[in-house]
């Protein structure tokens, strides 16, 4: 296999390896093209995908002629490339060593001992020999600097830098900056490296490595028995979930969009934009998922912190001339770290695409769907047995307080736009946001409905547009054209039945592609950028309430149709080419697929499911997943759980 003329790898085509503190990206050619220590948010290591020349790499691959085949073991984010030559097959074994604390319980993949431990390890499958090649090129500060690798022994395997130490039991020379190994690979023989950026290194020994792989394995094999879900989509299923569980972080409790920044949504264009933040929008649905695949841990360390930094960011707030909003629309995934956007011009981009950019303007911004989103998230939480805390109930009634006060301003909306407007579905969740307070604070339910009729009112007075005799959801006040977010207003019970239909034939016949949708009219038209893959999901799941299985079930299959061959999903996708396009991989697309499929299969085994709200649809799909009626549940649905109460398979071991 021969690298791309354009040196530049299709987005499709990058697999995902982390420890849920940060992640790379990984070429076909054995190449790390994206990796930031120590942390997602952190400046990149290796930085090849925004710039081959400039942004550092770290390959391992044959120095002849190769094809390659690559899966993961199992269920896991284990990656296994085998390069095959006319000289024989080698086998490159690419994980993050991922280990739970020695003290957590049988229940607890959240607490995690910090490993940071990169292992690569190179096996002769067939053949007498197999000539390698192996560079480590690595540009810290997105690129800005080099590094100075330091030789710790006079056998040239150890290398230490101000930022991490490099171990091998391969050959390597130090040539300026960068580590460089050429040799050939014998039957019998196991080579490794270890990128160790903890605090305290110590040199491993190949039984080392064998058992942090197999603590690896054990890892994300007993992490797999909390799944709940069987059935005909398990292996996509499975695969989105533990990408998800890749993009949390394990010691704040947040996720990130995504793990990249600036992967275009139009080849050459300006979109680009940092994703490794949490988007308080991304809330009801995380939790929603996490709770119906049956990782209650993950959700609740979630809730937990989302309940802190905004109680934190309220604070400083309320001592500065800054108005004191109840929350901001995203966070930085740990304390003290900046969302102030900036360029990064010496970069090149993916593909020429620039500028490069590193923090996110839309911190700033005001966006009123994110009252609805965060509130319907402390509902659910409540719902799977959770207990709403004091300072749970102190932001509940701060984010009541907020949608009372702002719910007739304009805002920035959900796509972000720098100009603020009466965007329809805003409102819409401000509604949402009041129905869910007042479940949550039954004393205010009077006076929270009122208002929430006010809103709806308001809505379908200033907020519908005409289409020959039939009326539409409007993209805003006044407005004559539809947004793909439009087709939320019936998912959650919003709007009723014969204008969603209509609303839906609008989107279907100004922003839909095949099984693909656009947000709107100037994302498609304007900007050039792809079909956003989420809003298909919320086509599907449109057609679903309106018990439009079978269309249903030919778009799911269409868009699954598009995942890569290591079943990952981008932001969005080129209707035309099918390429992917923005940051990768996305949490929101694999979010949307898993809640997209359990709708649609209980839809088809339960009579009544289809027609439920979004809300109506969890509590009927999700009982206790909290506390120990959580896990006597959890014994009932999975049993092969029992199992862990007496492993400690997946614990952390240290070097004796």
């Amino acid at each position: 296999m021969q690298r791309p003329s354009s040196d530049e790898y299709p987005i499709k085509d990058y697999a995902l390896i982390g420890n849920c503190e940060t992640a790379a990206l990984i070429n076909p050619d054995g190449g790390i093209d994206w990796l930031c220590l120590p942390a997602f948010d952190s400046p990149s290591f290796f930085g090849a995908l925004l710039d081959r020349q400039k942004g550092g790499e770290f390959f391992i691959r044959p120095g002849c002629t190769y094809r390659v085949e690559r899966e993961y073991v199992d269920d896991s984010a284990i990656l296994k490339t085998r390069f095959l030559t006319e000289k024989g097959a080698v086998q490159l074994t690419d994980f993050f060593v991922i280990a739970r604390q020695r003290n957590s319980t049988f229940y607890d993949f959240t607490s995690l001992h910090p490993t940071q431990k990169l292992v690569r390890i190179l096996k002769l499958e067939s053949g007498n020999y197999v000539p390698i090649e192996v560079t480590v090129d690595a540009r810290p500060e997105y690129g800005r600097d080099r590094i100075s690798w330091t030789r710790l022994s006079d056998n040239s395997l150890q290398y230490s830098s101000p930022m991490a130490t490099f171990y091998s039991n391969i050959p390597m020379e130090d040539e300026g900056d960068q580590l460089i190994g050429h040799f050939l690979a014998e039957s019998e023989q196991t080579y490794f490296t270890v990128l160790d950026y903890g605090t305290e290194p110590q040199p491993p020994a190949l039984e080392d490595i064998n058992r942090w792989l197999l603590i690896t394995k054990s890892y994300w094999r007993e992490w797999n028995l909390f799944n709940y879900y069987r059935g005909a989509y398990e292996k996509i299923i499975r695969r989105s979930a533990v990408t998800l569980k890749l993009l949390t972080n394990a010691a704040s409790g947040a996720f990130v969009a995504a793990p990249t920044t600036s992967l275009p949504e139009r080849i050459g264009g300006e979109q680009n934009w940092d994703y490794r933040y949490l988007w308080v929008r991304d809330t009801s649905l995380f939790i929603n998922t996490m709770f119906r695949l049956g990782y209650s841990g993950e959700a609740k360390d979630f809730i937990n912190f989302m309940t802190s930094r905004c109680q934190e960011e309220y604070e400083l707030k309320i001592g500065s001339s800054e108005e004191a909003k109840a929350i901001k629309i995203l966070y930085p995934i740990k304390p003290g770290s900046s969302t102030d956007e900036h360029f990064l011009d010496h970069l090149g981009g993916y593909r020429g695409s620039t500028p490069v950019r590193v923090g996110n303007r839309a911190a700033r911004q005001f966006q009123l769907d994110n009252y609805g989103h965060l509130l319907e998230a402390f509902y659910y939480f409540r719902q799977t047995g959770g207990k709403l805390s004091s300072k749970m109930m102190q932001l509940i009634s701060r984010l009541t307080q907020d949608v009372l006060a702002y719910w007739q301003q304009p805002d920035n909306g959900i796509w972000e736009d720098p100009a603020r407007r009466n965007y329809t579905y805003g409102k819409v969740m401000a509604w949402l946001a009041l129905e869910r307070a007042a479940r949550l604070d039954p004393a205010q339910e009077i006076r929270l409905k009122e208002t929430a009729d006010r809103i709806k009112d308001d809505i379908l007075t200033r907020g519908l547009a005409e289409s020959g005799s039939s009326k539409f959801l409007a993209d805003v006040y006044g407005g004559n054209s539809v947004d793909a977010s439009c087709l939320l207003a019936f998912t959650n019970g919003f709007l009723r039945r014969d204008l969603a239909a209509k609303t839906r034939q609008e989107i279907e016949k100004i922003l839909v592609s095949g099984p693909l949708v656009y947000r709107n009219l100037e994302q498609r038209e304007k900007k050039k950028e792809g079909a956003f893959l989420l809003c298909s999901f919320w086509l599907i799941n449109h057609l679903i309430r309106e018990g439009e299985l079978y269309r249903a079930e030919k778009v799911l299959t269409e868009i699954v149709g598009h995942v890569s061959l290591l079943g990952l999903f981008a932001e969005e996708i080129d209707p035309e080419s099918g390429e992917f396009l923005g940051n990768f991989p996305q949490a929101f697309s694999h979010l949307g697929l898993i809640g997209t499929i359990l709708n649609l299969e209980q839809a088809k085994r339960d009579p009544v499911f289809h027609s439920l709200a979004d809300t109506d649809k969890f509590e009927h799909s999700v009982g206790a997943t909290i506390g120990v009626k959580g896990v006597l549940a959890g014994f009932m649905r999975v049993p092969a759980t029992f199992q862990l109460l007496f492993s400690r398979r997946s614990k952390w071991i240290s070097i004796v």
